[in-house]
This record gives structure tokens, C-alpha cells and sequence, in this order.
């Protein structure tokens, strides 16, 4: 037999460079590069954890990496009171945060999922604006509705009945809970609405037959069946808010309610003196315990869930549950959502943005109504930030794509034993706060690297962060896409001479367009609006739009924070515009993390 004869065997002619050194670099540009690749964004992750890890027991930074080590920092992070306070503000913070996700968000899914209720669309389309909406504009928006001075509402009230003091405040720990709570309902909708409607109706229509009514049924029947899947909905969630950023430091840090995330914005931006990274580093070992324990707890209950399958297959009908007259009254309860988590915001920034300082509405106040605040805002750093945004916008999902691609195909494709390494590191950016990994960032670029390689500063660095802390979406849900593909049409690809890269480029990508596309959108939404990490590393050369209206809400320039924040969000509308094209014509859609 030739030499040739392999190729023939094949089906493909042969190759004129088939010397070993071709076939070597054919074989690296293969399989080989694909694991590389994958494995760079993951060893920067396990990278700036061990460093934040490390430096929490750096006696100093002064040396880089190379100090004594010491238990120094979390000595001073037991004795502070101010950690005290910031845990139990945290704690209360994310359980009404959770329990107004969950109440609002379950119940809607449940309305949607469960019952004859019109204009289900619609619905979807008003859950999914919600995802996309920033929740520091919610935050400023009641600010300026439940302020205990300024808020509209307060001063209608005193004035009104003569009161002293505000009868309402979101200027406390259960506000700041339910204004984020209003903002992750969304979420909590995607995540609850394919539980409610897996949910086998026959179960329903037994428990009536038996006598129960509507609210016996809910408590016995349904919240029993379904409470595994519901838990980890609210333990997802709980995540999220444990390190949230934006409500706590919108409302809080002015009223001297402090946060764990919080606590580290002060301790990293004192008013004097250098920042305190050992004793950051302490706290962020903390949060980074707290919210493995809280991800431990969300697979856990995962893992279990099976217990509790309800759905046979054979007979499954879902039935659903005719509302009759109460459907008007449902419908007013969500227009009711919708106004206290949208419209009202929206409406009350608007007019902060044309006054030349806050004032409830009345006939004297739009005496001073004007674009005042359009005219004097520093447009050049406004636009600088739209630019930086937009970069990010377009290089952080294609970047995470192209690495979750490579990774999700090591997890689902290859053979190899330790492929679920690469699984659990890429959920790692999930499990720990956003935060941890922006100030990682900042050491590594101020201490560890080379001062010819200036990264601090600068927007490379940003969207290093920002691909880092979207490889875990990305690659949860190609996960899943990947599945789907039949191996035999990967054989072919092989068997016809394509190589690995080519086969992921040429058969399956194609096949998995839709969860492409849908990715690529939902990860310039989540870029576009993403704050915390931009504050913890802004600089006058990387600032983004929403740092830029952070900067003139913490400046005390609260109608041209409202004006840049009313230009943010007409940018948003055609990333919006274009979400929900593409969801129209792929029909593909998921709940990503907010």
C-alpha cells in the first residue's frame, strides 16, 4: 500500500506538504490550540483570585508580591465595626431583595404560565426591557420619589397632613432591598416561568376533585412540587444581590448605609491616604467564601430537584387555569409593576433632568424648567465615555464567544478526563462577586506587572475583566447548544479532512447561529450597562457612560446625572431593538445573569 493510500481511504486527496513537520504544525493548529486557547482566559481567572487570596496576607504592598506574610488584615477585619454593620445591612439587603424578586417575578410567571391571561407578549416584552434596564437608574429614580427630604412623594405628604417627617424612606436597608428586588424581578421571571409551566396540571385537577380550593391547592399542591426549583431560583438570585453595587451605593453610601460591596468601593477610594488592599484583600476572601457557599447550595439543591419530577411524558397537556373577570384586575397588578419599576423612574428622571436642582412637581417648579442641565454637562467626558462603552460593547462578546466556544467545546466534545476543569473554572466568574475580580485586576496591573507594560488605566484592561465575568454565561448556555448537535456530523466533518477548528468553524457554529447571536446581544446589553466593575477600575482614559453618571451622582450633580442618564438609555434602544429581532426570527431565549 502507498503512502497516499490513508488519504484515499478517507475520501480526499493527498496533501502536498505531508512531511512531518506539516503534519506536526496541521496537528497543533488543531486539537492543541483549541485547549491553549480555552485555557487562557480560565488561568487569568485562577490567576487574580489566588492574587486577591495572597495579598489578604501581604503585610504590605510596597514590594509587590514578595512581602511578609501576615494575619494582620483579618485581625482588623474582626474588630471593625463597620464589617459588622455591613454584614447584617447585606444580610437584610439580600432577603427583601429576594423575597421581592420572588414574589413579583414568580407570581407574573405564574400568571403567564398557568392562566388565561391576554397579552402574554406583551408581558414577555416588558419582563425582558426589565433585564436590560440598569438598576442604578431605578435606584435614582426613587431617590428622587422616597428621598426622606427631597423625594416627591415625602414632601407632598408633609406638606399635605403637616407632618414633621417623611412618612416613607428608601433611604434604609428594606429600600434599598426592594428597589433591587423591583430590578431582578425580571430574572426572577425567566427563571421561574419554565417551572410553572413544566408543571403537570393533572395534579391541579386532583386536588380539586378532593375539595381543595385555589389557595389550598397553591400551598399543598403546587409550592410542594415545586419548591426545589424555586429555591434555586431564589439562591441564584441571592448571589447576585449579596455583592450587588449600584442600588447600595445610589442610596445608601449618601445615608451612610454600608454594604460588604460597598465597604470595599470606601475602602479602595479613601478621601485620604492610599487604599487599604490588605485589608480589601480580607474582606473579599469573605465575600468570596459567603458566595461559594451560597453556589455550593444552588447545586446542591439542583442536584436534588430530579426527586420531584411530575411530568410522565405520555398524557402531558398543560391546562390552564381561566381567570374570568379577575383577568382586569391581574392586568392592573402589572401595569402597576410596570409603573412602579419602569415608568415612574423614567418619568421623574426626565423632569430632575430639566431643573436646575430637585423639586416635587407643582406650577412654581415649571417656572424653572429649562435644558439648563444639558447645556453645562461636560460633553467631551460624556462622549469619550459613549465611546469607550461602545468598544466594549462590540470586543467583550465577540472576545467571550471565541473563548467560550473553545472551552464549551472541551467540556461537551473531547475525551479527555480533565475536561470538567475547565467547566468548573469557567463558573467560577459566576460564584464570585464581579467586584473581587476588578480589584484582582488593578493589583495585578499596578504590583505584579512589568512597568513597561502600562495596563492600568487603560480600556485593555477593562475588557479583559469584562470577557472574564462573561465566560460563565457564555459558556453555560453553548453548553447546552452543543448538546443538541449529533456527533455523526462532527465524524463527517473529520472523515471529509477538515481539522478541529475548521469543523467548529464550518458545521457546527452554523448549526448553534441562533444561541450565537442571542449570546453575542445579551452580552452587549450586559457590557453596556455594566457598572461595578468600571467603578472599581475607572481612570480618565477608560471611563464609560455609566461611570460617567455615577461620577456626577456621587459629585452631588443630580439633574446632569438624569440628563446623561436619559441619553444612556436612548443608546440603548437600538441594542434593545436589535435583541428582539433576533429573538423573533431564531425563537432562541434564556435568562441570563443581570
Amino acid at each position: 500500500m502507498t503512502s497516499f493510500a490513508p488519504a484515499a481511504l478517507l475520501g480526499r486527496a493527498p496533501e502536498p506538504g505531508s512531511g512531518r513537520f506539516a503534519r506536526t504544525l496541521r496537528y497543533l493548529c488543531g486539537r492543541p490550540l483549541v485547549f491553549a486557547f480555552a485555557a487562557v482566559p480560565l488561568a487569568i481567572v485562577l490567576l487574580l483570585l489566588g492574587v486577591i487570596v495572597y495579598v489578604s496576607f501581604l503585610e504590605n504592598l510596597n514590594d509587590g508580591l514578595r512581602g511578609a506574610l501576615t494575619l494582620r488584615h483579618f485581625e482588623a477585619l474582626s474588630g471593625d465595626p463597620l464589617i459588622y454593620s455591613a454584614l447584617w445591612n447585606t444580610a437584610g439587603f439580600t432577603a427583601v431583595t429576594v423575597a421581592t424578586a420572588m414574589l413579583i417575578g414568580g407570581s407574573i410567571a405564574w400568571l403567564v404560565e398557568r392562566t388565561d391571561l391576554p397579552g402574554k407578549r406583551l408581558v414577555y416584552l416588558f419582563m425582558t426591557i426589565g433585564l436590560l434596564v440598569p438598576t442604578f437608574f431605578m435606584a435614582m429614580g426613587w431617590v428622587f420619589f422616597l428621598h426622606p427630604r427631597i423625594g416627591m412623594f415625602n414632601v407632598w405628604m408633609m406638606r399635605l397632613f403637616d407632618l414633621e417627617n417623611a412618612p416613607l424612606s428608601i433611604a434604609n436597608v428594606v429600600g434599598m432591598g426592594w428597589v433591587e428586588g423591583l430590578g431582578l424581578a425580571s430574572l426572577a421571571f425567566m427563571m421561574t416561568s419554565p417551572i410553572f409551566k413544566a408543571l403537570n396540571p393533572s395534579l391541579e385537577e386532583a386536588a380539586t376533585v378532593h375539595g381543595l380550593g385555589r389557595w389550598a391547592t397553591l400551598t399543598r399542591v403546587i409550592l410542594p412540587l415545586t419548591w426545589p426549583a424555586l429555591l434555586a431560583s431564589a439562591i441564584y438570585i441571592s448571589v447576585i444581590a449579596f455583592a450587588a453595587f449600584e442600588v447600595p451605593a445610589i442610596i445608601g453610601l449618601g445615608n451612610r448605609i454600608f454594604t460588604f460591596a460597598t465597604v470595599v468601593y470606601v475602602k479602595v477610594t479613601p478621601d485620604q491616604g492610599v487604599p487599604n488592599y490588605g485589608l480589601v484583600g480580607a474582606v473579599s476572601v469573605l465575600l468570596i467564601v459567603i458566595s461559594g457557599f451560597l453556589s455550593w447550595w444552588y447545586f446542591r439543591v439542583i442536584r436534588l430537584s430530579h426527586r420531584y419530577g411530575v411530568i410522565q411524558g405520555r398524557g402531558y397537556q398543560p391546562k390552564l387555569l381561566r381567570l374570568g373577570k379577575n383577568k382586569w384586575l391581574c392586568w392592573a397588578g402589572l401595569l402597576v409593576y410596570f409603573l412602579l419599576s419602569k415608568l415612574m423612574p423614567l418619568t421623574l428622571m426626565i423632569w430632575a433632568s430639566l431643573l436646575p436642582y430637585f423639586q416635587p412637581f407643582s406650577m412654581e417648579a415649571l417656572q424653572n424648567v429649562s435644558l439648563q442641565n444639558f447645556a453645562i454637562i461636560d460633553w467631551h467626558l460624556v462622549w469619550r465615555g459613549a465611546v469607550n462603552t461602545l468598544v466594549l460593547v462590540f470586543a467583550v462578546p465577540t472576545l467571550a464567544l471565541v473563548f467560550g466556544t473553545a472551552i464549551s467545546w472541551i467540556v461537551v466534545r473531547s475525551s479527555w478526563r480533565g475536561r470538567f476543569l475547565y467547566d468548573w473554572v469557567a463558573f467560577l466568574p459566576h460564584a464570585v462577586p464581579n467586584l473581587i475580580f476588578a480589584l484582582s485586576a488593578v493589583i495585578v496591573s499596578l504590583f505584579v506587572l512589568p512597568r513597561d507594560f502600562p495596563l492600568y488605566g487603560t480600556l485593555l484592561i477593562l475588557v479583559i475583566v469584562f470577557v472574564l465575568v462573561r465566560i460563565s454565561l457564555v459558556t453555560r448556555v453553548l453548553n447546552g447548544a452543543l448538546l443538541q448537535i449529533n456527533r455523526e456530523l462532527e465524524e463527517a466533518a473529520y472523515v471529509s479532512g477538515l481539522g478541529t477548528v475548521a469543523t467548529l468553524w464550518k458545521v457546527m457554529m452554523p448549526l448553534v447561529l441562533p444561541a450565537i447571536l442571542n449570546l453575542w446581544i445579551w452580552n452587549a446589553l450586559l457590557s453596556y450597562r455594566e457598572l461595578t466593575i468600571a467603578t472599581f477600575m475607572v481612570t480618565q482614559e477608560n471611563i464609560t457612560l455609566p461611570v460617567v453618571v455615577w461620577g456626577m451622582w456621587n459629585g452631588g450633580l443630580a439633574g446632569q446625572a438624569a440628563a446623561v442618564s436619559l441619553v444612556f438609555i436612548a443608546l440603548l434602544i437600538p441594542l434593545v431593538a436589535l435583541y428582539w429581532g433576533l429573538r423573533a426570527k431564531s425563537g432562541f431565549e434564556y435568562a441570563p445573569r443581570a
